[in-house]
């Protein structure tokens, strides 16, 4: 659990690594919404064209996922967190 401690004109906040990586997360997301939306590149959603090489690609993922040819890891089971 976070505590904040202030000290005039500055404050002094105690985060557990599980928050700080929270906020890190969220503040990140946010940057990159924010280039993307500048760039205009965050309109509107991705279109995928049948029959290209990406879609063929993420159809076989599919495919295989569910014939139970592939395992998907966790990221604790990756990270070990």
């Amino acid at each position: 659990m976070s505590t904040v401690t202030t000290h005039a004109p500055e404050q002094v906040v105690d985060l557990s690594i599980a928050e700080l990586e929270s906020l890190i997360r969220r503040i990140v997301h946010d940057e990159i919404e924010d280039a993307l939306a500048g760039l205009g590149l965050h309109e509107e959603p991705t279109v995928i064209e049948p029959g290209s090489p990406l879609y063929e690609s993420l159809t076989d993922i599919q495919r295989r996922a569910r014939e139970g040819r592939l395992k998907f890891y966790t990221y604790e089971e990756v990270f070990g967190e």
